[in-house]
């Protein structure tokens, strides 16, 4: 019995888009209890042994509620070096840069392009929340922030 022609279009077309969402990309999300993220909780993400011969991307993925009271977040990242990184979530008129459904957005965040990984480089990236709001020296509770994910992808760099 020999398949018609639209039978041969279907598989063909089933195996096109099977191939086009194949991701070369490595993601891992940390999810905070009741979407609130206490200023002591330290998140750790495990970056995967990668070929150092090929340049990546590095992004974080912030998942907040339309809820969340600022138009940042201002994060400590130690990776290689410990920096101190403000992501802008929302323009001056409150409008949210990321994007979403319903009540919840998710907004990608480029720490680093072209980046080419040493086997000598530790392999975790730890991210420290680190608001602040007028005279308080931290907001210890920062709700309203469900997920925070780290990305990486091969870089077209």
């Amino acid at each position: 019995m020999m398949p018609n022609k639209i039978s041969i279009w279907i598989i063909s077309f089933s195996f096109m888009i099977l191939i086009s969402c194949r991701s070369n990309s490595f993601k891992e999300y940390h999810s905070f209890t009741n979407n609130c993220w206490n200023t002591d909780s330290i998140i750790s993400l495990k970056i995967p042994i990668i070929d150092t011969k090929k340049k990546y991307d590095l992004s974080l993925r912030i998942r907040h509620t339309v809820n969340y009271e600022f138009q940042n977040l201002f994060l400590f990242v130690d990776h290689t070096n410990r920096d101190t990184v403000e992501i802008i979530l929302a323009d001056k008129n409150g409008k949210w840069l990321g994007r979403g459904v319903s009540d919840l957005r998710e907004f990608d965040f480029l720490l680093e392009k072209g980046k080419y990984f040493s086997k000598n480089e530790k392999d975790i990236l730890l991210i420290e929340q680190a608001m602040r709001y007028g005279p308080l020296e931290k907001i210890t509770d920062l709700n309203h922030i469900s997920d925070i994910g780290l990305i990486i992808s091969e870089s077209d760099e």
